[in-house]
């Protein structure tokens, strides 16, 4: 849409919600009960890559229509789009056609559709007069940020150095075992065993950890969660008997709150992310073998 001018009004309400498909099923519909034999041959209803610029063919009588739609909101429809519907008027040798915008047109389309009395043009406003009231439609929720992510990362790196440890430990033991012969067996079993074990509890260990910390995140993530639907409750207004001394103000209820259930801030993830790279460097302190 280079070149096109710019709306003198952009409108935000449901109508602009509607997509360009069904706002042509909308207006077969509103067609049909005006009478009209109506074919819907536009790519709303076709899913063709290209409908010829017919999106309604209207009968009724003898009267043949051709209806054309602008689904736009930030841009006029210019007059090119009148002249191309008075070429394909005359091809189909119909006896009139319908150019309508969800938007405006521009002074020059109103101007050439004057010269041409079988072309009618409906703009946003007689749009909305022909359609009636839509139901508005509601935003969608936010979604508060998911704070398990360094959790999971964490648990990730930590799941791979500890499978790669006792990679390690069975490659190192069958290694000697295999050196050792029959005579050292018994005793290279047992330090195996002996390591495994170690692994073993140590990933026990980590794993419980892992799971307390989740817990305490989810949890603070559910009273995040209620705050943020929770509705605020109306500011308490104290009553002061004649003579009695002014209540102080406390130094909590000057504190600003902080807003809850915004995004998180980059330097947030930042923090968050040297956080679990911490956590690693603390694990692999405390367990030599990863």
């Amino acid at each position: 849409m280079k070149g096109l001018k710019n709306v003198r009004h952009r409108r935000s309400d449901a109508l602009t919600q509607v997509g360009w498909d069904r706002l042509e099923s909308m207006l077969a519909a509103y067609y049909a009960g005006q009478g009209y034999r109506v074919e819907h041959c536009g790519t709303g209803a076709s899913r063709a890559r290209f409908d010829g610029g017919i999106d309604l063919k209207l009968r009724k009588d003898e009267a043949y229509l051709l209806v054309q739609c602008k689904h736009w909101n930030a841009k006029q429809v210019p007059h090119n789009e009148v002249h191309q519907l008075i070429g394909l008027m005359v091809t189909e040798r119909a006896t009139g056609a319908v150019l309508v915008t969800s938007g405006e047109f521009t002074r020059a389309a109103i101007e050439a559709a004057a010269k041409q009395p079988q072309l009618q043009l409906v703009d946003g406003d007689d749009l909305r007069t022909m359609l009636g009231p839509l139901p508005e439609v509601s935003p969608p929720a936010a979604r508060l940020p998911d704070v398990s992510a360094p959790i999971r990362h964490v648990a990730t790196r930590v799941g791979e150095r500890l499978l790669s440890a006792a990679e390690d430990r069975i490659r190192h033991g069958a290694g000697g075992r295999g050196r050792a012969g029959r005579r050292g067996g018994g005793v290279v079993a047992q330090a195996i065993g002996t390591g495994l074990g170690i692994i073993l509890a140590k990933v026990v260990f980590v794993l419980i950890g892992f799971l307390l910390l989740l817990a305490a995140i989810q949890f603070a993530s559910s009273r995040l969660r209620d705050a943020a639907h929770r509705p605020a409750s109306p500011p308490s207004v104290g009553v002061v008997t004649v003579g009695s001394p002014r209540p102080m103000p406390s130094a909590q209820a000057t504190t600003t709150a902080a807003p809850v259930g915004r995004e998180p801030t980059p330097e947030e993830i930042r923090a968050s992310q040297r956080r679990a790279d911490e956590a690693i460097r603390v694990i692999e302190h405390s367990t030599p073998e990863m």
